[in-house]
């Protein structure tokens, strides 16, 4: 059960994830601390997943300056989205989440796609934005350069990233960087 700490390299803010592993699937949960605009935030986050790294399960709770918001979703791990019984059309064909306020999203997406050396994969998520909350649905692309750095592009955004032997980010340019870690 690793536990990393990041610290964010473009603007205040720390966060501490762990990841585990079952016989029935796989959990990321943290709780990250920001400062957006001089604003403080604190997000606490919680995603499932089945055994092969495919989202069902998302949960967040933010403490906002406007009070407190919470966001519960599932997902069938087949592309289809749910607030409570409610599908989430938009969304339709996203297997994976990208919590956009953490690097532990690009760790789901990497261990799924289980790519080798040069290979390289498009992927449809649904991206969370924060402090917004707003979800929509947008494509991704992982390829893998070497055994610990991947190259991620979605729209304009581009960056090449380190991650240890869990997936787990190491080093995210212009992002966030690892402060510690424990296994």
């Amino acid at each position: 059960m690793p536990s990393v700490m990041w610290t964010r390299t473009d603007g205040p803010g720390m966060e501490r994830a762990t990841l585990q592993s079952s016989p029935t699937g796989h959990r990321v949960a943290g709780t990250a601390i920001l400062s957006i605009d001089a604003t403080p935030y604190e997000i606490r986050y919680s995603v499932l997943t089945d055994e092969q790294w495919r989202t069902t399960t998302v949960g967040a709770h933010a403490q906002m300056p406007d009070g407190d918001r919470r966001l519960a979703l599932s997902a069938d791990g087949t592309g289809s989205w749910f607030v409570g019984d409610d599908p989430i059309l938009d969304l339709f064909g996203a297997i994976d989440v990208d919590l956009g306020w953490t690097p532990v999203t690009n760790t789901l997406a990497i261990r799924r796609l289980g790519l080798s050396v040069g290979e390289e994969q498009e992927i449809t998520v649904a991206l969370i934005d924060f402090p917004s909350h707003e979800i929509q649905r947008v494509t991704q692309r992982y390829r893998r350069l070497d055994d610990s750095h991947y190259r991620y592009s979605s729209r304009d955004f581009v960056v090449e990233f380190e991650v240890d032997e869990y997936g787990l980010i190491v080093d995210y340019p212009g992002g966030w960087e690892r402060l510690a870690t424990s296994v």
